[in-house]
Formats: C-alpha cells, sequence, structure tokens
C-alpha cells in the first residue's frame, strides 16, 4: 500500500460485477504468461472475488483463481476427459472506481506500464528476485501472482524496526534492483530516465500533493514550538534554514545532474515488503509491490527511504554505516555479475556516501510527515485530515497519546539537530 494516502475510507463497492472485469481471452492470456508456452493449456473457468483483507488509496484488489487443463503435445486440445485439473492463483489490483479521478488513474497506468515494460527488463539483469511476476497489464488493470500463495507475507509485528536479517534481506534486494538499472543503461546504451517518462512525476513529495503539504505546515508548526525558548536570532536562523531545506527537498527525488541515477522505488516501507521463509522459494528472499511512486534518481534516496521508515532513530545511527556498507557490498557483487570491472563500477562508495548525506533532509521530512498518518488512530485520518488541516488535531493527538509525542518530537528534535549541525 502506497504512503500516498488520500482517503482513509473505505471504497465503495465497484459498479462491474467482479466477473466481468476479465474476459475469456485475457484469462488465457494470463495462463500463457504464469505457466509458460511449453505446453497447451486449456481454461475451463475462472472465478474474481474481492480481497477481504487489502485496502489501498490507488486501487481496488482481487483474487483470481482460474482453473484449467494441461494437454499433452500429441493430445487432442478439446478432449478433456479425465486430464489432470490444476489451479493458478493471482492478485488483482485494479484502478479504483469508487473515487475515480484522471490523476489517480494516470498514477495507475504508470505503474501498470512499468510492471509490464521496465521491470520485466530489469529482471533480466537481476541475480535475485525483488519485484512479484507480472502476468497480465491493462490500463486499468494488473494480474501479478499471488505473493501469499508462494509462501510471502508482510512483516507480522507491530515493531519501532524491522529486525537486522528481515533489514538486511532488504537491502540486499534492494542493492539488485540499482544494480539491474545500471546494467540495463550499461549493455543496452540508454537512459532509463529518456525512455520512461513517468519516472519524472513526482506523486508524493510536491508542492502540488496536499497530503504532503498538509503534513508539512503540521511540522513547521511543532518545529516553531521547539524553537520558542530559542534566543529571537537563534530562533530565525533555524527557521530560514528549515524553510531552505523544505525547498531543495523538492527537488532531491529529482534525476542528479550529480550523481548516476537509477531506477528507484521511493516506497519501501513494511506495507510494501513481503519476506519469505518459506523452502520452496529462494533463502531469505525479498519482493518490493506498490511502484507508483517509483523515479529516476540517485540510489541513496531508496536507502533513506529504507532506514529512516522501517528503523528508530537508535538504531539507525547506530547501524547506519554498517547497512550502507553491506548496500554496497552486494551492489559491487551484483556488478561484477552483470559484467562491470573493477575500473569502470559506476558508483563509488564515497560518491553513495556523499549523496546519502546531502539527502538527510528528504528523510527527515519524510518520516515525520509519515508519522502524523501512519501513527495516528485509523478514524483520524480522514480526507480533512490528510488534505485539508491536520496541524490542530496532530497537537490534541500529541496531548492524547504519549508515544505518538514521543515519537514525533524526537523527529523534530533531529530535524533541529540537523539543522545546527549544518549551520557549523
Amino acid at each position: 500500500m502506497s504512503l500516498n494516502i488520500g482517503e482513509s475510507e473505505s471504497n465503495e463497492s465497484p459498479t462491474t460485477a467482479p466477473e466481468d472485469l476479465l474476459t475469456h481471452a485475457e484469462c488465457e492470456r494470463i495462463l500463457v504468461k504464469a505457466c509458460g508456452m511449453e505446453c497447451k493449456l486449456q481454461l475451463i473457468d475462472y472465478l474474481l472475488t474481492p480481497a477481504e483483507n487489502a485496502n489501498g488509496y490507488l486501487g481496488e484488489y482481487y483474487h483470481l483463481l482460474a482453473r484449467y487443463n494441461v494437454a499433452e503435445s500429441d493430445e487432442n486440445k478439446n478432449l478433456t476427459d479425465g486430464r489432470e485439473m490444476h489451479e493458478l492463483r493471482a492478485f488483482v489490483k485494479r484502478v479504483p472506481q469508487a473515487s475515480a479521478e484522471a490523476e489517480k488513474e494516470a498514477i495507475f497506468r504508470k505503474e501498470a506500464t512499468l510492471y509490464e515494460t521496465l521491470l520485466e527488463r530489469l529482471r533480466r539483469y537481476s541475480t535475485v528476485a525483488w519485484s512479484p511476476r507480472c502476468y497480465y497489464t491493462r490500463d486499468d488493470f494488473i494480474v501479478l501472482e499471488d505473493l501469499e500463495e508462494i509462501g510471502y507475507a508482510l512483516y507480522p509485528k507491530v515493531d519501532t524496526c524491522i529486525p537486522d536479517n528481515y533489514l538486511h534481506q532488504v537491502l540486499r534486494a534492494l542493492a539488485a534492483l540499482h544494480a539491474a538499472s545500471f546494467a540495463l543503461e550499461h549493455k543496452e546504451g540508454v537512459c532509463i530516465g529518456n525512455i520512461y517518462k513517468q519516472l519524472g512525476e513526482e506523486i508524493t513529495v510536491s508542492e502540488r500533493v496536499p497530503w504532503y503539504t498538509t503534513g508539512l505546515r503540521a511540522i513547521r508548526a511543532l518545529v516553531k514550538s521547539q524553537l520558542e525558548t530559542q534566543p529571537i536570532s537563534a530562533r530565525e536562523s533555524i527557521e530560514a534554514r528549515f524553510a531552505v531545506a523544505v525547498e531543495g527537498v523538492y527537488s532531491m527525488t529529482n534525476v542528479s545532474s550529480h550523481y548516476r541515477n537509477v531506477l528507484c522505488h521511493r516506497d519501501i516501507w513494511r506495507g510494501n515488503i513481503f519476506f519469505s521463509d518459506s523452502p520452496s522459494t529462494t533463502p531469505n528472499s525479498v519482493l518490493f509491490v506498490d511502484y507508483q511512486t517509483a523515479r529516476y534518481c540517485p540510489p541513496a534516496i531508496d536507502l533513506i527511504y529504507v532506514l529512516f521508515m522501517n528503523l528508530d532513530k537508535a538504531t539507525r545511527k547506530a547501524k547506519e554505516t554498517q547497512y550502507l556498507r553491506f548496500y554496497y557490498d552486494y551492489l559491487q557483487r551484483d556488478f561484477v555479475a552483470n559484467g562491470f570491472t573493477q575500473t569502470d563500477v559506476p558508483l563509488s562508495y564515497s560518491d553513495l556516501l556523499a549523496s546519502y548525506r546531502e539527502f538527510q533532509p528528504f528523510g527527515l521530512l519524510y518520516r515525520a510527515i509519515a508519522n502524523t498518518i501512519l501513527n495516528v488512530p485509523r478514524e483520524i485520518v480522514t480526507n480533512y485530515y490528510v488534505q485539508v488541516e491536520r496541524t490542530d488535531m496532530v497537537l490534541k493527538l500529541m496531548d492524547e497519546l504519549p508515544e505518538f509525542r514521543k515519537c514525533l518530537e524526537e523527529q523534530i528534535c533531529e530535524i533541529l539537530q540537523f539543522l545546527s549541525e549544518e549551520s557549523c
């Protein structure tokens, strides 16, 4: 599920019956993609049912069950008696119908295009899997392998931090995704950002996005509140640096002219990470879902998102260097696997560290803003709260919820600490 939450109310029932969303011919195409072309497939029937426990801002979700027979090469395709019945289960994401808007439809088309084209191309250069297989897309429809059916699940605990062993899996998969981007450009002589113009569209960190600007106003109010006891000159100086930092963040997720750029997922938090410990899958396998916010930008942006959104401050500060080194070591291995030599490695560790430091304000601000959505009671997260006015309610919740107050105050203090260090 994307963090770009625009409405918390449950979607209304779709006006189109589930069985009418896919044609028989489309379902046959899904079978061919899922099962391969080595055998003859005969689709018997299929059923689409709403996914009860899945919901999100940019999609309606369904489970697909398709039953089919497999014909041997010397069999008549129409002779189905006695053949073993097989089942394919898939996960379906549909453009939201209850609140259809041109902007949401464009975002959905972007994700569908990425699944159908770019992600497929990148998988050819990947040493490990990092996204689910895509069986079929339309502008309003995405059909993916059902991850729960093959042993994947979201991280089950509501902990402040994702544990070390899980986070290492995330960083390993992220290194494979980024290395595949470098390899595709190197071997095919293309620029991903030029081919996929959709990656230039920002849908979260933007002055045009109400959920972000509304949250930013709340964070600005908290920053000013924390500075009330400071001398006027110090307060004005830090507030001015905060304003500069806020403006700077808007460009951090764009294509960089200074650092190398890759496909960045840009939304890797626990709600979009599926882990597997199943013997039937690759050990320690991780898959990322939801690519609506993907951009073509420096890989440090993804690293910042992962570490800031999935760890508390103490853990991140204590293990930050270790995690960055772990990621880069695997990135180098994947470079070698894709034919890069030591002299033509496209990203140095020093550049990675420099960009990670430079883009810190992105992580600091985004985490604090997201906290005002993710760590408050669900009934609070209305359209008005998200898109119109959040500041007064955030202040009220800080008085009522000690843990929320503690977390948000820590994040504001870290923002102020960073601004103070920048002035030195």
